[in-house]
């Protein structure tokens, strides 16, 4: 909890600063209060007129009005700071998960992101709020209040002292107990996040198998270990309040028990005074423990969010920039020299050598799993390479900063990920500042200029995950927003292969006509979509098994040659 305070700002730091300050006044004015209503109790004893009562009374009055100010300054104070750190720790951590590596994303699931991102930092902020008060108040005023007992009796002050002793142990205990409890529950809270998304993201394989019986019992699962470690902190910390009341109340029988003794051992009856005054402060004494209680609820749930929240923001970034990044101007070539890469200790793919010329079209072929995407990858630089050099626009990828390699690509994914907003905003997500004529010619590139009018336009809405539309028609949409900010280079990852064969004809005979000095690089499954590329890499078993062009690999790639086989016809491999 506390190392996250480094991420205050200046003018936070003066509110806290000045949180202590109202602090400090309001302990004080709450401590000072017993003496005067002592003062009153021996003036009264003393048979002091009214106006000498009344005045100090009114002493009284003006520090209770310097509580409840300092009090409405604290609370101000505390929202404020607790609420801007929130705000930017949600920041920090989305920008934190949108930077990371593919090797870094592996590391934690969506579903626990999401929990890490809302309810963590979420818990964090509630026990801010308290923390920044009660946290520093309620010890500052049992401080206060025991030097305050410890100057009136000693026989109070060890009275006082048992009091506080039992109660530390008896926090301490259910904390130990407790505190393993809420780690889990944030698991679980995981979990039950992950099983939601599943069940959500694939409500239509659930339907189509009757499978809402099964997602319901693995939620129910989840949900009734969740409700069952809760429910157990829940009664464990619930002990906290009648062991505080008990506490107290044995603290005022031996307050009324040690006072009386000493009154008629002493036979001194302005001792009364002074022990009306040792029970008020024996009072605020467990009241600030009482307050910690309601404090110790939530700082074990922040404490595993803390924990949390600070393994996404310590993550060292596997993929960094250089720290002189070189001058970079594309242009348009790509280039792998001896190339290896792995997701961990052991290679998925090695051996890849292979070069391309600005304008043209290479190919990557191979069966399910070859690492089709992995070259991808390493040309986004998603990952870098284990070995060898991966060289884009001329330049080794590792010597240029990631923004100005990315600012060069087109990048349509395997999966079309279309964001809520509008058809124009989806299109212009490499350069919001994109005339609309732009994105016009690459929808019509992409043969998606029929749908979208049908549509509305560029102003269409598009739902969630672009949901309301097909298939096909996100890809093409994809594929105009790779081509839409005019790059050197266009990456695209099976984005044909929900395209009918006339369609997927239409829009290559597009890039090749329209884009002439655009290299493409075409991921594919199809032999006809590949077939015309001017360099074709052919991936098997982690290897390269071959490169060169369609007429080339039919007569020396026997990998190559079977894919082919399998697809076409033989009148059609001899066209």
């Amino acid at each position: 909890m506390i190392r996250l305070f480094r991420y205050l700002r200046g003018v936070e730091i003066v509110m806290f600063a000045g949180l202590l300050a109202f602090l400090v006044g309001q302990i004080f004015c709450d401590v000072t209060l017993p003496a005067y209503t002592a003062e009153i109790v021996s003036k009264m004893q003393a048979g002091a007129d009214a106006s000498s009562i009344l005045q100090t009374g009114g002493i009284m009055l003006a520090y209770a009005a310097g509580s409840v100010a300092a009090t409405i300054a604290e609370t101000i104070l505390s929202a404020t700071i607790s609420t801007r750190l929130g705000r930017r720790l949600r920041g920090e951590v989305f920008s934190h998960i949108v930077r990371f590596s593919d090797r870094d994303a592996m590391s934690f699931s969506a579903g626990t992101l999401l929990t890490r991102t809302t309810n963590d930092v979420q818990q964090v902020v509630s026990a801010m709020v308290l923390g920044l008060r009660l946290g520093v108040g309620a010890p500052l005023m049992a401080g206060m209040a025991i030097v305050k007992i410890a100057q009136s009796s000693g026989e109070l002050t060890l009275a006082t002292g048992v009091a506080v002793c039992i109660l530390l142990a008896g926090i301490i205990a259910i904390m130990m107990i407790v505190l393993p409890r809420f780690k889990l529950i944030q698991k679980l809270t995981d979990k039950l996040n992950g099983t939601m998304r599943d069940t959500l993201t694939g409500i239509r394989v659930v339907r189509a198998y009757n499978a809402e019986d099964f997602q319901k019992e693995r939620f129910d699962a989840a949900s009734k270990e969740f409700a069952k470690n809760n429910l157990f902190a829940g009664r464990v910390t619930a002990a906290m309040s009648p062991l505080m009341q008990l506490v107290y109340n044995g603290l005022s029988l031996a307050i009324y028990w040690i006072g009386c003794f000493i009154i008629v051992r002493d036979n001194d009856a302005a001792f009364f005074p002074t022990m009306f005054s040792f029970t008020q402060l024996a009072a605020q004494v467990i009241t600030a423990f009482m307050v910690l209680v309601m404090l110790f609820n939530l700082l074990p749930r922040a404490q595993v969010s803390a924990k949390r929240i600070l393994e996404v923001l310590n993550r060292k970034k596997d993929i960094l920039d250089p720290a002189s990044p070189a001058e970079y101007v594309s242009d348009g070539s790509i280039e792998f020299e001896n190339v290896a890469v792995g997701y961990g200790a052991k290679p998925v793919l090695t051996g890849l050598t292979f070069r391309v010329e600005k304008g043209q079209t290479l190919a990557i072929v191979g069966g399910t799993g070859a690492g089709k995407t992995t070259v991808l990858k390493l040309m986004l630089r998603f990952l870098d390479a284990s070995e060898g050099v991966v060289k884009m626009g001329g330049a080794p990828v590792k010597d240029i900063s990631q923004a100005q390699l990315r600012a060069s690509l087109g990048y349509a994914p395997q999966r079309s990920v279309l964001l809520s907003g509008t058809i124009g905003q989806n299109l212009a997500f490499t350069d919001p500042t994109l005339p609309a004529t732009s994105l016009e010619n690459a929808a019509a590139i992409a043969c998606s200029d029929e749908f979208i009018a049908e549509k509305g336009g560029l102003g269409a809405r598009v739902e969630q995950g672009g949901r309301n539309f097909s298939g096909g028609q996100r890809q093409r949409l994809s594929i105009a927003r790779a081509i839409a900010g005019k790059p050197q280079i266009a990456l695209f990852d099976d984005s044909f292969s929900a395209l009918d064969f006339a369609t997927d004809a239409r829009v290559r005979k597009n890039l090749r006509e329209q884009l002439p000095d655009v290299t493409k690089v075409i991921v594919a499954q199809r032999i006809s979509t590949v077939r015309d590329a001017d360099v074709i890499v052919v991936l098997s078993e982690g290897k390269m098994a071959g490169v060169g062009t369609h007429k080339e690999l039919l007569k020396n790639c026997p990998v190559y040659r079977e894919i082919a086989r399998s697809q076409l016809s033989e009148e059609e491999l001899a066209v």
